[in-house]
C-alpha cells in the first residue's frame, strides 16, 4: 500500500503550472480586444479547460470509476437544462425585444 508521493506532488505542480499558464493566457486573451463572441468563445472554453483540470486532479475524480461518472453527466445536463429554460423563459428582456403576450391581441 505504499503511495509514491513524489509523483503525486510531481502532478500537482504539472497541474498547478497548467493553471497558472491558462490564467496567463486568460489575461493575454482580454487584451487583444477581440470582438464579444469570439471572446467569450475562447473565455469560456479556457474556464472549462481549467475547472476539467481541478476536477480531474484535485477532486480526484481522474481514477474514480466510471459509475462516478453517469451522476455527475446527469446533473451537469439537468443544470444546463436549467439554465436553459430561464433563458428562453426571460431572454426577450436581455436584448431589450419584448415579444407579445398571448393573452394581448
Amino acid at each position: 500500500m505504499g503511495h509514491d508521493v513524489a509523483a503525486q506532488v510531481r502532478g500537482y505542480m504539472f497541474v498547478f503550472g497548467a493553471l497558472l499558464v491558462l490564467t496567463l493566457v486568460t489575461v493575454g486573451v482580454s487584451y487583444l480586444r477581440l470582438p464579444e463572441t469570439p471572446a467569450v468563445i475562447i473565455g469560456l472554453s479556457i474556464a472549462l479547460t481549467k475547472a476539467a483540470l481541478v476536477a480531474m486532479y484535485f477532486m480526484h475524480l481522474k481514477g474514480e470509476k466510471p459509475a462516478v461518472y453517469w451522476p455527475l453527466g446527469l446533473t451537469a445536463f439537468l443544470f444546463v437544462g436549467l439554465l436553459v429554460s430561464v433563458l428562453l423563459s426571460e431572454g426577450d428582456h436581455l436584448f431589450g425585444t419584448q415579444f407579445d403576450d398571448a393573452f394581448t391581441r
